[in-house]
């Protein structure tokens, strides 16, 4: 029986709904992180129409069986077999197919998908088929079929996805995984050019020493507006996913989330609770951020690698390299962020590099050279996992000497020029290497003709100065993510885009693995690039010296102020290119010295006046909590309430938000470096709530070294008595911190 459990207003097209479901169906693992990611395994359709109740029984039926799903998708009796194992990895050859208790096999493996043939099955499924097989044998026999866009007539919207899969940054047809891409042809969806789609998917846990691999069929209903997600569910063993099957619907007046119960079943169950207080929140805000006029936000990342696969060699390259490197870390920087960052980034090269040894039959592995090397940490995991490579910094780390000497790190200066070129080593690798981000693909380019690249881009830079954006409708980071990527296309490169799974805002990469032109026309080539980096250099020589006034010249090497006019522009570039040596006459490495940026340099006056001018927000609003001062002792106190980044952004002069703009991090790393007052969660800034000395993780010689903010500034003062507070509570309290 289905149930409607709430209906939240909202007045919404058939866009928005479908782009929110698109967004969650693609990425739950944003609201479930328990989940790795998902396999579609096949896509089917009817122009039928279905009755629900029916195909919701016989499937729940299927998946409430006690069946564990192995890695490779094949069932598994629920009897007392243990979960999957983490596969071993072999060094040598890096092959994931592993001989372990459930081997990793994709059944799309191939180009095709193997999938029951609707005029010859039996009625019953035999015990060795496949779950996705039980599955497809259900919808078979109530009217789906497999989804093929030559059999449904829409040659319009067909060319619609034509024309969508050249926006993507790579087909299904040269995909480097070698294997069929089932998608949800959503656009059939919004136009109704199909009755119900049904998709078959498998969801990939994080931890697969905890969890297995699920199942899940969703059905989506066009012209109802409906789409139904039925999980495969098990008591016995721990839940990936909600236990529950539950359908989402666009009503006349908003969305309405309804469960699929059964007799005598209470709304009292968690996995309900949850789907109703995390899921649909989710789905109305993405519904919300659909605009009409334009394409549904492509949020999906690890496109180009298998799911499954980057999980499992991520969680053993974490086992193998993590702990070690952040007990041994002497940087002064977080080594959680950069440690794992640097294993994610790893474990992602060496599953791309991996598919392109399949593709093109390779048997070495690939070197590698990364520019802006950084801490060297990418450089260790590669050469530790079988690859050839060497790093470049400008300045050289103190965790360098901890490696051993089979790691190549080197403390040099990269310009872009001739003396620059790597054509001995298979990739170049730039990991937010700011200024040398679009030189990227040039010298990539540059050095030979099997010479391919692999960007971050982070702080947007052009060629020879800080990066101005060409369209003011988009953010800058998007459009200097379409700026590099057109930069790869002008080098010759068919650019791919993917987003990555790392603790960073800038985690979108593009790679340039395929040449568009031949051998032969590689000189032409070099000479577009070289045009087109003079280009850029001259168009933005002009628009800077407009800007401050001044015009320069070149006299014997040496740079002077002289007044020239717009002609003379060029001839000057020229003079002062061949001068340098370098590509570009105004390209300047950064210095190996980088100014601190974090918040701390700003001055104690103004950076006082901000901390002081949120706190003062957030205390507008009154929020009695309660506590804890001794066992089981509580007391109220009025901490106040809650405000988004947004908000508080809004709530400050143009001058305070000026001066942040300048520091890295702005706003977030002021109130992270105000913890012991500001805590941020979920989106949401709140003032901290005093933990009592006793509970407080602070070493014995940093107490009673600061004064307590909240004794001095909070309208209620510090709910903790004076000896049991961290803080002093007067100057007659402080202590001189003691250094070690």
């Amino acid at each position: 029986m289905e149930k409607i459990i709430e209906e939240v207003p909202l007045v919404l097209s058939a866009r928005q709904f479908w782009g929110a479901v698109k967004i969650y169906t693609e990425k739950p693992h944003v609201i479930n992180r328990r989940i790795c990611g998902t396999v579609d395994m096949w896509v089917g359709y009817t122009n039928d129409a279905i009755f629900r109740e029916t195909l919701v029984g016989r499937l729940k039926d299927l998946l409430e069986s006690d069946t564990k799903v192995g890695v490779n998708g094949d069932a598994m009796s629920s009897g007392k077999e243990p979960g999957p194992k983490e596969p071993e990895i072999n060094k040598n050859s890096c092959d994931l197919s592993h001989q372990h208790q459930y081997p990793i096999s994709l059944v799309t493996k191939g180009g095709h998908c193997p999938f029951i043939n609707t005029e010859n099955f039996d009625s019953q499924c035999t015990d060795d088929e496949s779950v996705d097989d039980k599955i497809k044998k259900v919808l078979y026999s109530e009217g789906f079929r497999e989804l093929n866009h030559e059999n449904i007539e829409s040659s319009s919207v067909h060319g619609e996805e034509n024309e969508h899969h050249k926006l993507r940054e790579i087909k299904s047809s040269t995909h480097p995984s070698h294997e069929r891409k089932w998608e949800v042809p959503w656009q059939y969806l919004l136009e109704a050019k199909v009755a119900v789609i049904s998709l078959i998917r498998r969801i990939i846990p994080k931890q697969l020493d905890k969890f297995i691999p699920t199942y899940e069929v969703v059905i989506m209903e066009s012209r109802r507006g409906s789409v139904m997600y039925l999980n495969q569910s098990s008591l016995t063993t721990p839940s990936l996913g909600p236990r529950i099957h539950y359908s989402f619907t666009k009503t006349n007046t908003g969305v309405a989330l309804s469960w699929f119960t059964k007799e005598g079943e209470t709304e009292n169950n968690p996995s309900l609770a949850w789907v109703q207080q995390k899921v649909l929140p989710k789905v109305m805000k993405w519904a919300a951020e659909v605009k009409e006029d334009s394409e549904v936000e492509d949020k999906g990342s690890l496109r180009l690698v298998r799911v499954q696969e980057y999980n499992q060699l991520y969680q053993k390259l974490k086992a193998k390299y993590g702990k070690q490197l952040v007990k041994m870390w002497p940087e002064k920087t977080d080594p959680l962020k950069y440690v794992y960052e640097d294993i994610a980034i790893a474990t992602y090269l060496i599953l791309l590099w991996q598919q392109e040894r399949e593709e093109k039959d390779l048997v070495n592995y690939q070197s590698f050279v990364d520019l802006g090397c950084g801490n060297g940490l990418l450089v260790y995991i590669l050469c530790g996992e079988g690859h050839t490579g060497l790093g470049i910094d400008i300045k050289k780390r103190g965790i360098w000497d901890q490696f051993s000497p089979q790691v190549h790190l080197k403390e040099d200066v990269v310009e872009p020029s001739d003396k620059n070129l790597f054509p001995e080593y298979d990739w170049l690798i730039g990991n937010h290497s700011d200024e040398l981000t679009p030189w990227l693909p040039v010298i990539a380019a540059k050095s030979s003709y099997n010479t391919r690249f692999f960007v971050i881009p982070c702080c947007p830079h052009d060629f020879a100065c800080k990066y101005r954006r060409r369209d003011a409708g988009k953010s800058q980071y998007s459009d200097y993510l379409e700026y590099v990527k057109e930069v790869g296309s002008v080098c010759g490169f068919e650019v791919w885009r993917d987003k990555l799974r790392i603790p960073s805002t800038k985690r979108v990469c593009l790679i340039g693995q395929n040449r568009t032109y031949s051998k032969e026309d590689a000189q032409k080539t070099i000479e577009d690039i070289d045009v087109f980096v003079r280009e850029r250099e001259k168009a933005n020589s002009i628009v800077s010296e407009q800007q401050e006034g001044n015009n320069i010249t070149v006299e014997d090497g040496h740079v002077e102020k002289i007044q020239t006019s717009d002609k003379d522009k060029g001839e000057y570039l020229e003079k002062k290119q061949c001068i340098s040596g370098l590509w570009s006459s105004n390209f300047k490495a950064r210095n190996s010295v980088q100014q601190v940026r974090n918040c701390t340099q700003l001055k104690k006056g103004l950076r006082e006046e901000l901390v002081s001018t949120i706190a003062n927000m957030l205390m507008e609003k009154k929020h009695i909590i309660q506590v804890e001062i001794e066992n089981d002792v509580l007391v109220e106190w009025d901490r106040g309430g809650s405000m988004t980044m947004a908000d508080i952004a809004r709530g400050l002069e143009t001058q305070q938000l000026q001066a942040l703009k300048k520091e890295c991090g702005g706003l977030q790393t002021l109130l992270k470096n105000h913890r012991h007052m500001f805590s941020l969660q979920n989106g949401q800034v709140y003032l901290q709530s005093p933990v009592p000395v006793w509970r407080a993780s602070v070493p014995s010689e940093r107490i009673k070294t600061k004064c307590c903010w909240f004794h001095q500034h909070h309208r209620r003062g510090c709910p903790l008595p004076s000896h049991l507070c961290v803080f002093a509570h007067g100057d007659d309290e402080l202590r001189e911190a003691i250094t070690p």
